[in-house]
């Protein structure tokens, strides 16, 4: 048996990419210091693209976000909030 036919250790390198690599919307509120219906708003004016949409049919979606993205939209964001400040 190769270690590749083994589910458990397929699941596990899975998981350890996912979490490396996307963010829940949760998640994303968090670290933007939002709360999560803002980023609802942020997907809708295109400021910030989730990755993969689970049940996009239902109302009840849930938005899987790429890491490197929501770290590129937080750099933009704090450019913006830095300059309200002045």
């Amino acid at each position: 048996m190769y270690y590749w036919d083994d589910d458990d250790v397929v699941k596990q390198k899975i998981s350890a990419e996912l979490e490396k690599y996307t963010m829940s919307q949760k998640e994303v509120a968090e670290y933007l210091g939002m709360y999560p219906p803002d980023i609802n708003r942020l997907i809708k004016e295109k400021r910030l693209v989730p990755m993969f949409v689970y049940n996009k049919s239902s109302s009840r979606n849930i938005n899987v976000f790429f890491k490197p993205d929501v770290e590129k939209y937080k750099a933009i964001l704090d450019v913006i909030r830095s300059n309200r400040k002045k």
